[in-house]
């Protein structure tokens, strides 16, 4: 299996109104219906190739049911990007040491892989859970002692993943072996419902499981932005800390696949927690997003790097033209990749992650700005190395009992 198996891709007639609407291409009808006839016959579409930057807008805009253009280009994109860098090896779950994940875990002081052990076991019979994943894992003495997540169980193996990152990064077989291990451990769950702690989880269990991958989780899934919606409503949630500034909302990639419903919530929260908000001119369906993802489409890191960054200025730009400096950011990955870039445009970056929780009680004792610094550290200590290592034409397999077997 692999990408484009999702779809049947004898539907598409070439209209181009995928490429047409695109927030950052926008091309004409002739030159969008030309590059995409080039991608469903495997060839080269120069622009598509060169300016993409993968954020799951094209998936809304196709006028047939069922087609992803997202996925067809994807996998176009890395076939002719040809051998995997070894780079993107450190940035996905369970790969073998090392990983951005185990170097930060294992960074970690005495409580906090208490904590991890802790969460590493399936939880008894409950009607929700909170399931932390990669990101989260690195606040988890905050999200252990939270007063506005204590009625939750916390399920986060350290060994367990959405797949995002493979998926995103260009591996379908790291991606793969990563689901069927989680969703192994995911039998062993007795819920009706699973609350995800990070967005980019919930867009994967909630979309790409069942639309792309084929498979459905049994029990109902939520983010945690919508669980907290739920409860102010019902009362159960309190203000206590009200949010005293003005930003604009930063959206990202997984938005425009979870739709209205998700990008209304958090305004919805965001308001009843004190925030001004001031919308970006591209947001919602048309959203530019961090461009993180656009290091997928080439093998050269400081080429990658440079074409996340033009993709980060953008929205900067956006930003400043609404009349403030900061940024409203709800995805961990956005606020880590803009991390790196944002002192040089003046631009403070809020997680709402985190601003949501102290807003409703909690202490955050390290927030990510923290974490990202130690980030920070370990990319600089490993990517060296990591740029002069030879690519690969596929990754090592992943087993699904945690342990590596042969490719």
């Amino acid at each position: 299996m692999s990408y484009i198996d999702c779809c049947d891709w004898s539907k598409c007639n070439s209209c181009g109104e995928c490429l047409i609407k695109c927030p950052v291409m926008q091309m004409d009808r002739d030159e969008a219906k030309f590059e995409v006839s080039q991608l469903l016959k495997g060839k080269e579409a120069k622009r598509v190739f060169n300016e993409c930057t993968l954020c799951f807008s094209c998936n809304n805009y196709c006028p047939v049911e069922g087609l992803r253009p997202h996925e067809l280009i994807q996998q176009r994109m890395l076939e002719h990007r040809g051998k995997a860098p070894e780079y993107i090896k450190y940035f996905l779950n369970g790969m073998p040491t090392p990983t951005i994940w185990n170097d930060m875990y294992s960074n970690m002081n005495s409580e906090e892989k208490e904590i991890l052990e802790k969460w590493s076991k399936t939880p008894s019979k409950s009607a929700e859970i909170l399931w932390i994943g990669c990101v989260g894992k690195m606040s988890c003495r905050d999200i252990e002692h939270s007063e506005v997540l204590k009625s939750l169980h916390k399920f986060g193996p350290t060994d367990l993943c959405c797949g995002e990152l493979a998926y995103r990064l260009g591996s379908w077989q790291a991606y793969s072996d990563t689901t069927e291990r989680t969703l192994k451990r995911f039998e062993k769950l007795d819920i009706e419902r699973m609350v995800c702690y990070c967005g980019s989880c919930y867009n994967y269990f909630h979309n790409i499981l069942p639309n792309v991958y084929g498979k459905k989780l049994p029990f109902q899934l939520i983010s945690l932005y919508q669980w907290m919606w739920e409860r102010i409503e019902k009362g159960e949630l309190k203000l206590k800390n009200p949010l005293n500034f003005k930003a604009a909302i930063s959206e990202s990639c997984y938005v425009s696949e979870l739709g209205p419903e998700f990008w209304e919530t958090l305004r919805k929260i965001y308001n009843a927690a004190g925030a001004e908000l001031v919308e970006l001119k591209h947001h919602g369906y048309e959203n530019l997003f961090c461009g993180t993802i656009s290091m997928a489409r080439k093998g050269n890191f400081l080429s990658s790097f440079l074409e996340m960054y033009k993709e980060q200025r953008k929205k900067y730009e956006e930003v400043k033209d609404a009349g403030v400096n900061e940024m409203a950011v709800n995805c961990a990955g956005c606020y880590i990749m803009s991390s790196f870039t944002n002192y040089f445009h003046g631009i403070k970056l809020l997680y709402m992650t985190d601003e949501l929780l102290m807003a409703y009680g909690d202490t955050i004792t390290t927030p990510i700005r923290d974490h990202f610094i130690i980030i920070r550290k370990y990319i600089m200590k490993r990517m060296p190395r990591l740029l002069l290592h030879k690519s690969y034409e596929e990754f090592s397999r992943i087993s699904i009992e945690g342990e590596l077997r042969p490719s």
